[in-house]
């Protein structure tokens, strides 16, 4: 007869009622079983059949043990960190209330957040953030007081201003002639014509004349750059390349007329920018450059910088 069939015949016998009785008077598992000669195990297979308690039920008797070390281990962690656990553990997903070991304060949290988030006890922030921000305030105070002093120091260190005045009226007498119109004028002049905060010298009389030298100054750069850009491009094509034109020899020797539309440029248009504007004149190539032409004086003519621009890298009978 196998163990299996024995055991549930003894759980129906006149002995397992006593058994079941006793178990269910409060005594343990083990007190049962040696009071009866039996084993554990059965005493547990006959409390399960018959759904005996001895005072509570085993789930439930494992559940609390379980609460028990879970409580112990949220107030061990709670005292590693400065809080004392007050109670108030359920469950994992329940609350539980600790007291800063600090300032006393009592805060109430979730039990996982206890147990493995950031606990911070808000009173304790809240006058840690209170000291940084005094201490700040503090060094910014002090910090301000050197700076006052440092100051006063490199004012006294520098002799008085009076002596400059002279000399700064020495160069406002200053007297020049004019680059552009060839007018005698005084620094005093231009600094007032032209409205500066700061005296300066540029070698000119006036505001007008001033913008006139800037003017020249840009469209002198601008043919720089107009040189680079075609000595750039013939290497890029491999043509030839005449270093002595120049848009200036160039109108000196075709004129002003637009060898594309037939209309005058003009030297003065600057609309567009402070370079040029539409009928400004410009290098034109009979043949482009990138068709084959070269940058020598038989393929260049004067045009509009807006009539070049439209006719691009096209032949003039395309265009």
């Amino acid at each position: 007869m196998s163990k299996g069939i024995v055991k549930n015949a003894w759980c129906n016998s006149k002995q397992a009622d006593e058994a079941a009785r006793y178990y269910a008077q409060g005594h343990s598992v083990k007190d049962t079983a040696s009071r009866f000669g039996v084993s554990t195990a059965q005493i547990n297979n006959l409390a399960k059949r018959r759904h005996l308690t001895n005072g509570r039920d085993w789930r439930e008797a494992r559940t609390e043990k379980q609460k028990e070390e879970a409580e112990q281990r949220l107030a061990k962690h709670l005292s590693a960190i400065g809080f004392k656990y007050l109670g108030g553990y359920t469950c994992k997903e329940g609350t539980a209330k600790a007291k800063c070991g600090k300032c006393g304060n009592i805060i109430e949290r979730t039990v996982d957040h206890l147990q493995h988030g950031n606990v911070i006890c808000p009173e304790c922030s809240k006058r840690e953030t209170a000291r940084r921000n005094e201490e700040k305030r503090r060094l910014e105070k002090q910090q301000a007081e050197v700076r006052a002093i440092e100051r006063e120091w490199h004012r006294l260190s520098y002799p008085p201003k009076d002596p400059y005045k002279e000399l700064h009226e020495e160069f406002l007498n200053r007297t020049g002639v004019c680059e552009i119109c060839g007018k005698p004028y005084t620094v005093r002049e231009y600094v007032e014509s032209c409205r500066l905060k700061k005296a300066q010298d540029n070698g000119v009389c006036s505001l007008k004349c001033r913008k006139e030298k800037t003017r020249r100054i840009l469209r002198q750069a601008h043919k720089g750059r107009e040189a680079d850009n075609h000595c750039h491009r013939a290497r890029k094509y491999g043509v030839a390349y005449d270093t002595s034109i120049t848009l200036k020899k160039l109108v000196d020797r075709k004129g002003l007329r637009c060898a594309i539309c037939g209309g005058m440029c003009d030297w003065n248009d600057h609309s567009w920018s402070k370079y040029s504007g539409p009928l400004y004149p410009s290098i034109d190539h009979i043949i482009p450059m990138s068709k084959g032409g070269s940058h020598t004086w038989d393929n260049v003519q004067v045009a509009h910088i807006i009539c070049n621009s439209c006719k691009g890298d096209k032949m003039e009978d395309a265009v």
